[in-house]
């Protein structure tokens, strides 16, 4: 196993250094690495066009309808200011990993990409198809993970095990995201008679406390394993000069969404709160725009994938892994809605991600590299 550990960890400095931040992402770059990479050890590979300058990489052993395919973005989102360290520069310190992307998530790559080589080298796959699938743009549109599920020819079984920071443990689930903006409009008029109009501003309180309350009911919506649902007023901007009373005001809703929800429904939920504040005033009106959404994603905790690789994780550290939620939006639920079981399971926490000095425990790290070729082996575990 030595030899795969320093392996990862080469490949983990050496993609680091690809400054794919999103935007541009630029992430072609570090897709023919990988692929080049993977090609030098026999895989076979392909790196696929998103858009300029844009690719995902495909790496490939074996042909069966059995496709087991490890998931990863290659894009990192800014670096921002204030790094102890060259956020490029993969840099170890009192047993941590530091490097833009270090969680989120080029360190779940590189332990992929030694796995697989593992896997290849001693000729260990049966019975199915192991893929690598490292992505565009995850961290904005989703662009490359949609355009994977639009070319792939897909199995009768089809497992996507993506490597978001769950410290390696099992994340079953992620909460979607609607986002709405609405406007209000009602009259403008001289601050000093304020009669004269319909404040706008005055309107919009009423309807982001009656909002506050349905977050609140949303909180007894019990799910099977995601929290509730949620809605939150993210920006608010009215008003034009102090002594003019607003004819108008906008507001951004953020809805953390639970299967069932849409944002059509959600459209109309908003809609119908907005008559019963302000019916009989026909003077006041109002829009409201959907410009975001992200469907959840969900696994049953019993999925066979789920079952696979808990006894994985269970053969490899003798305990149970804790089967729980994402906290955040991924392309779980792009690869859910195309009708892949999928589940999320990395090196690195949530607590990392995004953030100065972004890091993943050199421990974690090289346990994924193991809990992967596991997860392989498991997998197959029944397959002709």
């Amino acid at each position: 196993m030595e030899q795969y550990l320093a392996l990862a960890r080469r490949f983990f400095e050496e993609m680091i250094r690809f400054e794919t931040v999103n935007p541009p992402g630029n992430e072609q770059p570090l897709a023919e690495y990988v692929t080049s990479t993977m090609k030098a050890y026999g895989f076979d590979t392909q790196v696929q066009p998103v858009a300029p300058g844009r690719a995902n990489a495909l790496v490939q052993l074996g042909n069966s309808p059995n496709k087991l395919i490890f998931n990863g973005h290659l894009d990192v989102v800014p670096a921002g200011e204030g790094w102890k360290h060259d956020p490029f520069v993969l840099t170890e310190e009192d047993g941590l990993l530091y490097g833009r992307g270090a969680c989120d998530m080029k360190g779940a790559l590189a332990a992929m990409m030694a796995a697989a080589i593992k896997i290849k080298q001693e000729g260990t796959l049966r019975g199915q198809e192991l893929i690598l699938l490292f992505v565009a743009d995850e961290e904005i549109d989703g662009a490359g993970a949609k355009a994977f599920v639009r070319s792939f020819e897909k199995g009768s079984r089809n497992w996507v095990i993506i490597g978001e920071g769950t410290e390696n443990q099992l994340h079953v689930a992620h909460r979607g995201v609607v986002r709405l903006r609405i406007t209000l409009t009602g009259r403008q008029c001289h601050a000093g008679q304020p009669e004269k109009g319909i404040n706008a501003n005055t309107m919009m309180a009423r309807f982001l406390l009656a909002v506050d309350r349905v977050n609140q009911e949303k909180q007894s919506l019990h799910q099977q394993v995601l929290p509730p649902p949620s809605v939150s007023a993210t920006r608010v901007n009215g008003g034009i000069k102090d002594n003019v009373v607003p004819g108008s005001c906008e507001t951004v809703l953020d809805f953390r969404t639970v299967p069932g929800e849409t944002a059509q429904s959600l459209v109309a939920q908003m809609d119908e709160l907005l008559h019963r504040l302000f019916q009989g005033q026909p003077e006041v009106s109002w829009g409201i725009e959907p410009f975001i959404e992200v469907k959840p994603g969900m696994t049953e905790p019993t999925a066979p994938l789920v079952q696979a690789t808990t006894r994985a994780y269970h053969d490899l550290f003798g305990t149970e892994p804790q089967i729980t939620y994402f906290g955040a939006c991924c392309d779980m639920s792009c690869f859910t809605a195309a009708g892949f079981e999928t589940i999320l399971c990395g090196p690195g926490s949530l607590n990392q991600a995004h953030t100065v000095d972004e890091f993943v425990s050199k421990e974690q790290f090289e346990q994924a590299v193991a809990l992967y070729e596991r997860i392989v082996l498991e997998a197959q575990k029944g397959l002709a």
